[in-house]
């Protein structure tokens, strides 16, 4: 017969026991932590393959913010005052700018992005340990690392510090909805803060906490073993007191402070203001929130948006669930109803075109709510199951694709970019892709209700997950190539070129508005300004630059060529087609790089000329100053080698000012692969070289992409 003995402490095997669930407590914190080390590391890696900043204006702000920063503790743009209220984040990448040169700043500012988007899964996986075990915990991590949105690490936005700030301001409100502590209230209100000055659209998390607040009352009256009547809702509302008065308090310093300032309200929204002031449409805004919804479930593969939904019907039917699942419903519920809304409506006026980069924080709580509908057993009840699979899934069918796929959503929309670039690749293009996209839809909904559970509980979270890499590898590519073309494009082979003739702590001025290109001559200026610090200034000679920064209006004397420009100049960069009064001291096509000779003057200009040398039918050269000599002029068409139509050339110099008096002039009949160069006799007084072709052609009748009507190449220059 068996008997009952006292067992010495060590003895039995529960030691044994101890020390495996000991050895799996650590096994998860340091698979957790590994996975964060080498998300980082293939971040960075990723990152470092971005060549330059390509989303302008937004990086060239953040950086110059940052620069400014470190080097005098100050946020200004070219010396003035920022517009923008969302200076954490340039305060976070300031220290990249210690380092020298430029190439490093912007290296060690990527990191510093890829440290933060990795940041995001921390408050994730403590989330979801609340409504897991830490292992399965490890699935909404996997999933976050894995979102196509982590390749803004490469980008200088605030997208990279508003995900983590504006997660952890969801969690803090989940438990703030679990215990409403006055520590656990203050601690949601400074992340909410916090995220505010990441960017203003953190104020909508003032939103998403009171709504989520309701929603989490509601549940927690339809929980079977809950509290009821309104007793309970006062006193739980009561318990938020302290959360009300303060924002009430906030509210009115606020309002106080900005009657005293003389402004507005909407000024505390900054660049953003106009956004309250404006009138919407309400059926425009409709059709773009719908959109905003479609696009965000698209970009999470659908399933987690069903898994959200019937979660949430599920609690709001009495089915049994633990406060912190009811804290977490109702936040997650009420952040994506209310971030799309928001970002929807914007849209509707601002933008016009989806604004995935403004709400895909929102996904970390889809991935959570998909977790934990995998962790409770993957409730299907049928009819709940059909419609929360095939409600997302039939979003897709509102997206236009004709109209949404165009190169515009490479910055912002990038749930599309693997549309896009299909297109491209499948016969019948976008309509094709539409088709593909409606099944893929029908694919996820069928899989969420047929699939049996014991398929499903892998099936599916694979499937996601096989989603998120197969977009973010589509998404890169676009990406690292736009940004290579950006670059190619814009800069010299040595971006930091004006930096390395004068150094880092010289003074130089971009004279800007003096080219027929504006918008791409501001792109040319942007890229330079960005890659040399020593130019930290830009003069408008022209109309201003397509871009709310600060900039200094210099008039442009037409008939001496004097520049009005305020203080000292002792550097100038400007277009290669203008050249100033000074000594060139570098040429790197299309800019180039003078020491100016006071005051500040152009020499001459070229007009009419494209930056690869092509004319039109029309180009002139002017040249200020009285000395007589001559000017060598140069016209080919050497470098087209299909048939073109032989054009009449004529070429006068006249003083300036007097077209009608011609100095000097010759005549010529151009053709394919013909070059000829003209020396013309100048007037003792400032003049112009006048050249006129007719007819010309387009390159783009002969097969070419290229539409413009040509003239001739050419090159003018005082002869020596």
């Amino acid at each position: 017969m068996a008997t009952e003995s006292r067992v010495s402490e060590g003895e039995f095997g529960a030691s044994r026991f101890e020390r495996v669930v000991r050895e799996r407590s650590l096994a998860v914190p340091l698979f957790f932590s590994g996975a964060l080390v080498l998300a980082f590391v293939v971040r960075l890696v990723l990152a470092f393959g971005i060549a330059t900043p390509w989303i302008m204006i937004d990086e060239l702000t953040y950086s110059e913010l940052a620069k400014n920063f470190a080097e005098r503790g100050d946020f200004l743009l070219r010396g003035h005052a920022s517009p923008f209220y969302n200076l954490i984040y340039p305060a976070l990448i300031a220290p990249a700018w210690l380092a020298e040169p430029v190439s490093t700043a912007y290296r060690v500012a990527q990191a510093v992005n890829a440290v933060l988007m990795v940041a995001a899964a921390v408050p994730v996986y403590f989330w979801a340990k609340r409504l897991m075990s830490p292992v399965q915990a490890l699935l909404p991590v996997g999933l976050v690392l894995l979102m196509p949105s982590q390749i803004y690490s490469g980008m200088l936005m605030t997208e990279n510090a508003f995900l983590v700030a504006a997660v952890l301001s969801t969690f803090l409100i989940a438990l703030a909805l679990e215990r409403p502590t006055l520590l656990g209230q203050a601690l949601v209100l400074a992340a909410i803060g916090v995220t505010y000055f990441v960017r203003v659209q953190g104020v909508m998390l003032l939103a998403v906490y009171a709504l989520a607040l309701g929603l989490k009352l509601i549940l927690d009256l339809r929980e079977p073993d809950g509290p009821r009547g309104i007793r309970y809702v006062l006193h739980e509302l009561g318990r938020y007191l302290p959360s009300g008065a303060a924002v009430l308090l906030a509210a009115l310093v606020y309002a106080a402070l900005k009657a005293r300032q003389g402004v507005g309200l909407e000024s505390g929204l900054g660049a953003y203001g106009g956004v309250v002031k404006v009138q919407y449409d309400l059926s425009n805004a409709s059709s773009w929130v719908v959109d905003h919804f479609a696009e965000l479930t698209l970009s999470v593969a659908v399933i987690p948006v069903s898994a959200l939904v019937v979660l949430l019907v599920l609690a709001l039917r009495g089915s049994h669930t633990t406060s912190a699942e009811r804290a977490f419903l109702a936040v997650a519920a009420s952040g994506f109803v209310l971030v799309v809304l928001e970002v929807g409506i914007f849209a509707s006026r601002f933008a016009l075109r989806i604004e995935e980069r403004n709400m895909f924080s929102v996904a970390p709580l889809l991935f959570l709510a998909f977790a934990l509908w995998l962790v409770k057993g993957l409730p299907r009840p049928l009819v709940l199951a059909i419609v929360a699979a095939f409600g997302p899934a039939a979003l897709l069918l509102t997206l236009d694709l004709k109209s949404l796929l165009n190169i515009g959503i490479l910055s912002d929309t990038f749930g599309l970019i693997p549309l896009l670039r299909l297109s491209g690749l499948v016969s019948g293009g976008t309509e094709t892709v539409e088709v593909l996209l409606w099944l893929g839809g029908l694919a996820a909904a069928l899989a969420f209700v047929l699939l049996p559970q014991r398929v499903a509980v892998v099936a599916l979270p694979a499937g996601v997950a096989l989603f998120l890499v197969l977009s973010s590898y589509a998404i890169y590519g676009a990406v690292r190539d736009h940004a290579n073309a950006t670059l190619a494009l814009t800069t010299p082979s040595a971006p930091s070129w004006i930096d390395d003739e004068i150094g880092n702590d010289a003074h130089a001025a971009y004279i800007y508005g003096s080219t027929s290109d504006l918008a791409g001559e501001a792109q040319i200026m942007w890229q330079t300004e960005f890659w040399n610090r020593s130019l930290d200034k830009v003069f408008t000679v022209g109309p201003p630059e397509p871009a709310p920064l600060a900039e200094t209006p210099a008039a442009l004397d037409p008939g001496t060529g004097l520049i009005a420009a305020p203080g000292p100049v002792p550097y100038a960069v400007v277009p290669s087609t203008l050249d100033l009064a000074g000594t060139l001291l570098e040429l790197r096509p299309p800019l180039a790089l003078y020491r100016v000779a006071p005051p500040l003057r152009l020499a001459g200009r070229l007009d009419g000329v494209y930056r690869d040398g092509w004319m039109g039918a029309d180009a002139s050269y002017t040249r200020y100053g009285s000395s007589p000599g001559n000017v060598r002029v140069r016209l080919s068409r050497g470098s087209w080698d299909k048939p073109s139509p032989r054009a009449r050339v004529t070429i006068r110099t006249v003083p300036l000012g007097d077209s009608k008096v011609t100095a000097d002039s010759n005549t010529w009949t151009i053709g394919t692969g013909l070059s000829r160069t003209f020396t013309l006799e100048t007037p003792n007084r400032p003049y112009q070289v006048l050249i006129h072709v007719t007819p010309t052609f387009s390159p783009s009748d002969y097969g070419e992409a290229d539409t413009r009507q040509l003239g001739a190449e050419v090159a003018i220059a005082p002869a020596s």
